[in-house]
């Protein structure tokens, strides 16, 4: 693996983005904290405008996100909600979505 450099970073969402116009991406977890050691993963949630549902898959677009990144030397997990999501689970103190938006810094909004 190579080091995480905000270089890295920002080109791993410049991807994101060109594939997929997020309304955000969010660096969440140990790297979003300043605790990651050498070999921790890079963790990201990823907001898009339109609903998931039975017109529009999240295990499909996560393929997608995931075949977006492949060429970056990193381990990588990534979340991707939707807006809506967001709106229902913003409150929430448990819910992984809800410690992303509250602990994560965002790498990507967009105007």
């Amino acid at each position: 693996m190579v080091p995480v450099t905000d270089a890295l970073l920002d080109q791993m969402v410049q991807a994101i983005v060109a594939e997929v116009d997020p309304e955000q991406v969010i660096l969440f977890g140990s790297r979003a904290r300043g605790d990651a050691r050498e070999d921790s993963d890079v963790d990201l949630v990823v907001v898009e405008a339109e609903p998931f549902g039975p017109e529009r898959s999240r295990r499909q677009e996560l393929v997608r996100l995931y075949h977006t990144l492949v060429e970056f030397p990193v381990s990588t997990d990534i979340l991707v909600y939707s807006h809506d999501d967001v709106d229902y689970w913003r409150d929430s103190l448990n819910h992984v979505l809800a410690r992303a938006l509250r602990e994560g810094k965002v790498l990507y909004e967009r105007r």
